[in-house]
């Protein structure tokens, strides 16, 4: 494992040994905890090891954790938590959008995990400011409290009806976009709107405007591919009905503030627990 924590907290250095020793389950001469410029005193035959630098703004510390790779594979998220847990302090860690590089995930000592927005200030020490936080958490007071949308649509759900019959390596894969996105919809659905269990309904909207395209994407492909992806979109409408209401569009009416009329069926329906509404949930 390599990784780099980030946290809030007076003296986390002098406290974190005895937290890696039993998350690693190393012994003490097995864990090294050192500043980053001392290279005179590090123990470099250590197991787990731990380099420290202090920062400032809204985090006190940078962690860099590594392990030797006979070391028991473990999360970063899992040791993010347990130091959060163990310490009593914020820990920030990296997210799986390695792409949007501005986007981390906070824990905190109950057990909550949040994605938070932050910026660094280069300095002496630098500076990291969190900006928009998921959850409330009371050591960044000043951060804006609300979800991220930028983070739903990057992340990856399995699409296997697509995949069967027009899979990723295929010539026509690009095309078949909308069917793409309309059977992630259903899986976001069946999953409890990954990654924090909200959507946006302007989203939601644009789903419906891709699946209005599907007839025409499949009457676009050769003719050997029409049948398998039209049986494909047969197979997501029916988990589209099975997840969601028919209740004349009035719920995504209200939420995307726009009239539905003379719509395909699927704009007559809204899913169960609609994720666009945090007080309807």
């Amino acid at each position: 494992m390599m990784c780099t924590l980030l946290t809030t907290g007076d003296g986390v250095p002098g406290r974190i040994a005895p937290v890696l020793i039993q998350f690693f389950g190393a012994t003490a001469d097995e864990v090294d905890v050192c500043d980053a410029w001392d290279l005179d005193s590090r123990n470099w035959d250590a197991s787990v090891s731990c380099e420290y630098t202090p920062l400032s703004g809204d985090l006190s510390w940078s962690l860099a954790i590594s392990t030797a790779e006979d070391t028991p594979h473990l999360s970063e998220e899992g040791l993010a938590l347990t130091v959060a847990r163990s310490l009593g302090v914020i820990v920030v860690s990296s997210s799986e959008y390695p792409d949007i590089s501005w986007i981390d995930r906070a824990a905190t000592p109950a057990g909550e995990v949040g994605y938070i927005s932050t910026t660094e200030t280069e300095g002496d020490p630098p500076r990291w400011t969190v900006e928009i936080s998921e959850i409330r958490i009371p050591a960044f007071p000043h951060a804006e409290v609300r979800h991220i949308p930028e983070i739903i649509k990057p992340l990856q759900l399995p699409t296997p009806l697509t995949d069967a019959c027009i899979p990723k390596e295929h010539p026509q894969r690009g095309i078949c976009y909308p069917l793409v996105n309309w059977e992630r919809l259903t899986v976001r659905m069946a999953t409890d709107w990954p990654p924090s269990s909200w959507y946006p309904a302007s989203m939601y909207v644009e789903d419906l405007e891709l699946r209005d395209q599907i007839a025409d994407v499949i009457a676009q492909l050769p003719p050997e591919d029409r049948q398998p992806v039209g049986e494909a979109l047969e197979k997501v409408d029916q988990a589209y009905r099975e997840l969601t209401l028919d209740d004349g569009g009035e719920n995504l009416t209200k939420a995307a503030d726009m009239p539905i009329a003379d719509r395909a069926w699927y704009w007559y329906r809204h899913p169960f627990n609609p994720p666009w509404d945090d007080a309807g949930r």
